[in-house]
């Protein structure tokens, strides 16, 4: 993985854990865990990841937590 791609996703990474725990209990704004969940490790592309993450961007999903 390209090292700017590295670092995005560690800043994805960095964002979520400064979100209270609560948001787990929230069926509203589930979506980041969900998504977190269902990643298959080592198995998907760079690209696939990217236009899921591209995905939660364009949702707005960044404001809502």
């Amino acid at each position: 993985m390209p090292m700017a791609k590295a670092i995005e996703v560690l800043h994805f990474v960095e964002f979520l854990e400064t979100k209270p725990d609560a948001i787990a209990d929230n069926a509203d704004e589930n979506e980041a865990l969900e998504f977190m969940q269902s990643l298959f490790i080592g198995k998907r592309s760079d690209t696939e990841i990217n236009n899921d993450f591209q995905a939660l961007r364009n949702d707005n999903l960044w404001e809502r937590l």
